[in-house]
């Protein structure tokens, strides 16, 4: 993300602010899942390696619709 962010900065700055803000969002977003992520126990089968329910992405798709 950091090197389409500089690039576009560079090539397309009238896209680059919005993107800006769309990269900051998901970064957020994303986070506070990784850091819930972390706090759980380990998964110790290749079954507990699926989802089941995915995360939400409310804020990241509103950030793309702009």
């Amino acid at each position: 993300m950091a090197f389409h962010q500089a690039w576009l900065q560079i090539e397309a700055t009238t896209v680059a602010g919005p993107y800006a803000t769309l990269v900051a969002t998901a970064r957020a977003e994303a986070g506070a899942q990784m850091c819930l992520a972390w706090q759980q126990p380990p998964i110790t089968t290749g079954s507990g390696m699926n989802l089941g329910i995915p995360y939400r992405r409310d804020r990241s798709n509103a950030g793309r619709a702009t």
